[in-house]
């Protein structure tokens, strides 16, 4: 049987500043939307793919919803194959929503998402069963100018309860769902974050300044926690949560990757990407999804993550032998 060490991510402390059920008419008409169609006679589950940056900045094409935010705006899920025991994409595969689009609530997610008793990390059982109190979001720092993004993202700081339970891939189902973002990439991020590990520690540091409440132990402390490793110090007032309840550590964390998706990471604005890639602007996934690790646009430490990321997208880790 194979063993595999978890490294924790040396991140420079510097990364940046970054509900309940809506209308039943919502959710009645996402579960309509989802009904199967003919199309895809074989079961088969279609394959959501995302634009690759090229030398020239300009993204490669897709042709379904792509990272540059040109897909089709929809609410729904695309019908696919049904639940695996190795992690298959479920009955739905959520598409890659458009900045501006209408998200839909975690209610009427935690409808849609496919359930299964498959869990590679019993070892998350309590931390998925645990979801925060309401004092504990009350004390989450307001997402505005303070942390470097446009205020509009605080309406996404308050959507945010993290009230769900599950298993481990259900959880990462439920936030693809809540923040319109295919779920093969939620799943493949959390395998590079922690290889779906909710106890997951993460950049160690030995100045008190950047560690949570309760965590310096005299000579230092961990930064990140959790399945996405959610930094305390960016996003003030979200640890216990981020290390004790998986699905408020992803949701959170998408919550912020989505904030960036949708233009509001105004820092970035400032930031130069090297030659070829373009600079910061709404609907761009990736470039997200590398400022959550380097807290840059297109910087060498955002391009490495970003190809660790498709790596495990493409080879759709969580499905491997020994996962």
């Amino acid at each position: 049987m194979k063993t595999r060490t978890i490294l924790v991510t040396a991140r420079t402390p510097h990364r940046p500043h970054g509900v309940v059920l809506a209308a039943l008419a919502l959710a009645a008409l996402l579960l309509a939307s989802c009904a199967p169609s003919g199309g895809n006679p074989s079961g088969s589950r279609p394959v959501i793919q995302l634009a690759t940056p090229t030398a020239s900045g300009t993204p490669g094409a897709s042709p379904s919803a792509s990272a540059t935010g040109t897909g089709t705006a929809r609410a729904s899920a695309t019908p696919t194959s049904s639940a695996s025991g190795t992690g298959g994409a479920g009955p739905y595969a959520f598409p890659l929503l458009p900045p501006g689009a209408a998200l839909p609530s975690e209610q009427a997610c935690a409808d849609l998402i496919a359930r299964s008793s498959w869990e590679p990390r019993p070892q998350n059982a309590a931390a998925n069963a645990r979801v925060p109190s309401a004092s504990q979001l009350a004390g989450v720092h307001p997402w505005d100018g303070s942390i470097g993004v446009d205020p509009r993202a605080d309406g996404f700081r308050q959507r945010i309860t993290g009230s769900f339970t599950g298993t481990t891939d259900e959880i990462l189902q439920w936030t693809a769902c809540v923040w319109g973002v295919p779920v093969d990439v939620v799943r493949a991020e959390a395998v590079v974050e922690s290889w779906w590990q909710q106890s997951q520690l993460g950049d160690w540091t030995s100045n008190q300044q950047y560690c949570p409440p309760g965590t310096w132990n005299g000579s230092g402390c961990y930064q990140s926690y959790g399945i996405l490793q959610l930094k305390w110090y960016y996003f003030q007032g979200t640890f216990p949560m981020s290390r004790d309840d998986t699905a408020y550590a992803a949701e959170t964390v998408y919550g912020i990757i989505r904030t960036c998706y949708e233009g509001w990471t105004t820092y970035l604005a400032d930031r130069s990407p090297p030659p070829g890639y373009p600079a910061y602007h709404a609907g761009d996934l990736w470039g997200c999804i590398g400022r959550w690790y380097s807290g840059g646009w297109y910087d060498q430490g955002a391009l490495d993550y970003i190809a660790k990321v498709k790596s495990a997208l493409a080879n759709k880790t969580w499905q491997s032998g020994g996962f």
